[in-house]
Order: C-alpha cells, then structure tokens, then sequence
C-alpha cells in the first residue's frame, strides 16, 4: 500500500479523506511488475488508424513503475479489504494459473477446471472491492448492498437478480480495466441493453452485470456471495469459457481475425453507402 497527498472520495465507503494505492489485481496477483496504461479517451482517439493491438506502437501510454492500480481507497477499507480478502483471491489466481497455465485452449471453447480448498466468499468480496476500485466513487452510493457486503466482513448473499458475477478464462493480448459501460444489441425485433462492468486479470476475466440479462455465455460464480461463509473452503469445480481480449470493448471477445474480417466488412459496407447516397444526390 502506498500513500501520498492524493485526497479523494474512498470508492468503498464512500468518506473523503487521503487515500492510498490499491493493486487491481492485489501485487501478489502477478501485478508488481512495470505496466503501461492506456486511458479510454486516447483509445477513442486513435481507434481508426489501425487496429486495437497496435495502440502500443501509436501511444506512449502511463507507466506505473510497480503494477497496476490508482489512489482509490482510503487507508481503513484498504488495510481491511487486503486482510480479509486478498490471500484467497491471490490463491484463487494462482490454482488458476495451474488448471490453464500449460494448456492450448481453441477460442470460444468450454473447459472444466477445478479449483481445490479455495475460500468462495473471501474471493468474490475481492473481486467486489477490485470493482469499486476501477469504477466511479459513486458507485458504492448507488449500491450499498455491494458496499455493506464488502465492508462486513462476514456477510453472505447479494441479489442475484440485482448482481451477477462471471468468469472465463482469459487469452488474447489486451488487459481491460473497464468501469460501468451500457452496451446494446440488436436482436431481432428488439433492442437489447447490458449494464457491465469488466476487469482482466490473468488467467481468468471477470465480468459484473447490473440487473443481469444473459448468463449463458459466461461462468456464473454468483454462487460465491451466497453459498459459503467467510471461513468455509470448498473444492470448485467451474465449466467456464475460453475468450480472447482483442479490444477496448466490454463482452468483445473476438479473436483477431474476426476482428480484421469485421474491419473490412464495415469498410466495404461504408463505401457501397457512400456510393448509394452519391447516386441519389445526383438524381435529385
């Protein structure tokens, strides 16, 4: 934990005051290392001069000298979310790495991986506390049952029709640190929104939806908030989907050439309208 004259709105109980680093993932979590960090609005900026793996060689990026993180919390929820919590969730990540580290996965295949005398609560309440720290200070204003169930220490249970938790397991080279975007798809005859939230943190990514929508395309771990206390230790098993991290883009899981084949898609398709609308000006 490091600590400087930054003063802020802690994004866990909501008081303001000096606040300290937080380590999303914690730094036991393979995050002590130089990372350089990209911020939406230059994403934004230069998204159309090539594709979204190339952002490295067209921005100089923030480097963070010892990981990944920001001033987010004060010093209490801090001191307290990395005691209760931060020891499960980094051996969560580390059994992880086992089950997936070594093997060749197919994009958008399903596994089954388990996870030995894990401690299911203390890691979702981590993941929560990771959630706070990369969204707006308000958003524990907005949901106190997510701020209550992080700040009691043994508290069990959140909506699960307010809430849900997923998983997959994380290919693909772009890290997402991405705070509450809504995405909407077409379908059929009907428009169809999603409220999200995404962090990834090698070997899995994790997903929070509000009000969630659909389930079927990710590893449901909700079940973590509601099926164990704080000191309960289960063995897991968990069938969970293979994605690739391609882009900027919340539940983007396309590998790079269904991203390229998209690109030129759009590209012709932009062009037949441009042609269309060049016709009928002229027969004006």
């Amino acid at each position: 934990m490091r600590r400087n004259n930054k003063k802020g709105k802690c994004r866990i109980c909501g008081k303001m005051g000096a606040l300290t680093y937080e380590h999303v993932p914690p730094r036991k979590a393979f995050n002590s290392n130089k990372a350089l960090m990209y911020y939406g609005k230059n994403i934004l900026e230069n998204d159309s001069k090539g594709f979204p793996w190339e952002i490295p060689t067209r921005l100089k990026g923030k480097q963070l000298q010892k990981g990944i993180g920001a001033y987010t919390l004060c010093q209490r929820c801090n001191n307290n979310t990395g005691a209760w919590y931060g020891n499960a969730f980094v051996d969560f990540i580390q059994k992880g790495y086992r089950e997936t580290g070594n093997k060749k996965y197919i994009p958008h295949s399903w596994t089954t991986i388990t996870l030995n005398e894990i401690y299911p609560l203390r890691i979702i309440k981590q993941i929560m506390t990771m959630f706070f720290s990369v969204n707006n200070p308000n958003l524990s204003d907005a949901h106190e049952e997510l701020r209550e169930f992080v700040l009691s220490k043994e508290r069990i249970g959140v909506s699960e029709k307010n809430f849900g938790f997923y998983l997959y397991i994380f290919k693909g080279e772009i890290l997402k640190r991405l705070g509450i975007i809504v995405i909407g798809n077409i379908q059929s005859d009907f428009f169809k929104t999603r409220i999200v939230s995404e962090i990834s943190t090698p070997p899995f990514g994790l997903v929070l939806e509000f009000q969630p929508k659909d389930k079927k395309g990710l590893c449901d771990i909700t079940f973590f908030a509601n099926d164990f206390d704080y000191d309960k230790q289960a063995t897991v098993e968990l069938t969970i989907p293979v994605y690739e991290s391609n882009t900027y883009f919340p539940l983007d899981y396309r590998t790079k050439e269904q991203v390229v084949n998209d690109y030129v898609k759009n590209r012709i398709e932009a062009n037949l309208n441009r042609k269309l609308r060049n016709v009928r000006n002229r027969r004006k």
